[in-house]
C-alpha cells in the first residue's frame, strides 16, 4: 500500500472514530452532530449568522440544516428572523439558553479531545495539524 493510501484509509478510521465519540458527548446533551456544529458555528461568530452561511460552512444540505435550526429552536437554543436587508435571507441568533449550552457543549468536546488521541504529544498533534492545514489548503479551519 503506498503512503497516500494509508494515510487515506488512517484519516477514514479518525474520522469514524471522531464521529462516534461526538455523537456520544453530543447526544448527552440533547443534541445531534448538526446541531452542535450549528452552536459552535454561531459562538464563532458572536453568536449571529445568516442560516445559508451557516449551511456553507458544515458542509450539509440545506434542508438538514433547516431540520437542525427547527430542532434548536423548538429547544430555544436559537431565533431565527428575516434579514432587514434581504427579505428571502434568515439570520440565526443564539438565545441566552443557547450561549449556556455553548458552554456545555465546549466542556464536552473537551472531554471528547483528552481521551481521542492517546499518547500523541503536543508537539506531534501539532506537527500532525500543520501538515493537514497544509493539504487542506484554503479550506483548513
Amino acid at each position: 500500500m503506498d503512503r497516500f493510501n494509508e494515510l487515506f484509509e488512517l484519516i477514514g478510521v479518525l474520522c469514524r472514530r471522531r464521529y462516534q465519540a461526538a455523537e456520544k458527548h453530543f447526544s448527552a446533551l440533547g443534541l445531534n452532530h448538526t446541531e452542535a456544529r450549528l452552536l459552535r458555528l454561531l459562538d464563532r461568530n458572536q453568536g449571529e449568522a445568516r442560516q445559508d452561511a451557516l449551511s456553507n460552512a458544515v458542509f450539509v444540505d440545506r434542508s438538514n440544516v433547516g431540520r437542525a435550526l427547527n430542532g434548536l429552536e423548538k429547544k430555544e437554543l436559537v431565533k431565527r428572523s428575516t434579514s432587514q436587508s434581504d427579505k428571502r435571507a434568515r439570520n440565526v441568533r443564539l438565545t441566552a439558553k443557547g450561549r449556556q449550552a455553548v458552554t456545555r457543549l465546549s466542556r464536552a468536546r473537551a472531554q471528547m479531545i483528552e481521551g481521542f488521541f492517546g499518547t500523541l504529544s503536543q508537539e506531534d498533534a501539532g506537527a500532525v495539524a500543520a501538515i493537514l492545514r497544509n493539504a487542506l489548503g484554503d479550506e483548513a479551519l
